[in-house]
């Protein structure tokens, strides 16, 4: 009879690729985890990994064992996701990764939400950029990542995700801007102006020029900051329009220190998006944080369930 702690142990090689990450994952030695293959090996009569310099990969009898191992592994956490009550939990925790538009400005008021729940419950939140995020997803080191930015194609293949929201970006400006006044620009009109961005390479910057150029514009760049709260206040006091979400800029609009023109045509619109390792099951708590994005994001978090 195969030890389900070793075929845990085997599963763990199979998914980092390495004796040593498994290790690092299971926090055992890597002594240990190749004590226990070598001995699930023996009971097996297989060899189920090919060892090479570069890590391991799986022969044909492990990919079987593989394909076994992430079934039985599935169905043991679809038994706990039926079975716990996660309003019982005496403790427990779900990790998040946001951009840091989410982390700053949305994912706050979640945690504070889902934790009046759950009051026993804890949310870590890290902020990241979207490739971090994505890389600490499937590195395991997050149970989910909620995403401003595109996503790099081509998508590695356990990475998963849906849309929450079409969000459109707002085009901002502080009182000392020709466009103050303005209720309504053309896209067009943006190319008299300088521009106060994220830094060269992150994908908001990257998405912003790529978005310009579509419309024939060169942006000038009077400034480029890597945070958001302060791109806000040198919008406010300069003559410089940024491209920012709503969610970002709604306290300085309600204070009348920046004001949100329109676009014609919204060309600013960005997705904001969940993502997840499509192999990794969800844990009780893991779902529950999903089931109460549920009641923010409905459209958009209906067809989850049925993923995963």
């Amino acid at each position: 009879m195969i030890d389900l702690h070793r075929l845990h142990i085997f599963h763990t090689v199979a998914h980092e690729g390495s004796f040593s990450a498994a290790a690092e994952r299971l926090f055992i030695t890597q002594s240990a985890v190749s004590q226990h293959i070598k001995e699930l090996e023996a009971s097996l009569g297989q060899t189920l990994f090919e060892r090479g310099w570069r890590g391991v990969s799986l022969t044909s009898s492990g990919e079987v064992l593989a394909d076994y191992a992430r079934q039985v592994f599935a169905l043991i956490a679809e038994a706990e996701t039926a079975l716990t009550n996660v309003q019982a939990l005496a403790s427990g925790k779900v990790s998040i990764g946001a951009t840091p538009g989410v982390g700053v400005y949305l994912a706050p008021l979640w945690v504070q939400q889902f934790r009046a729940r759950y009051p026993k419950l804890t949310v870590s939140l890290s902020t990241g950029i979207t490739s971090q995020i994505a890389a600490d997803v499937l590195a395991h080191r997050i149970d989910l990542g909620v995403v401003e930015g595109e996503l790099d194609e081509p998508l590695p293949a356990r990475l998963a995700y849906i849309v929450l929201d079409r969000v459109e970006q707002q085009v901002v400006v502080g009182f000392k801007h020709p466009l103050w006044n303005e209720s309504r620009v053309r896209v067009d009109d943006l190319s008299k102006f300088s521009f106060i961005t994220r830094q060269p390479h992150s994908q908001s910057r990257v998405w912003l020029e790529r978005t310009l150029k579509r419309h024939g514009i060169e942006p000038t760049v009077g400034a480029e900051f890597d945070n958001l709260e302060s791109i806000k206040r040198a919008v406010a006091v300069g003559m410089c329009v940024a491209v920012l979400p709503p969610y970002v800029v709604q306290h300085e609009l309600e204070q009348n220190l920046l004001h949100a023109i329109p676009v014609e045509g919204s060309p600013f619109v960005r997705e904001l998006k969940l993502i997840w390792d499509r192999e990794l099951r969800f844990t009780p708590i893991t779902r529950a944080f999903v089931d109460y994005l549920n009641t923010q994001y409905p459209n958009s978090l209906r067809t989850l369930h049925e993923e995963v």
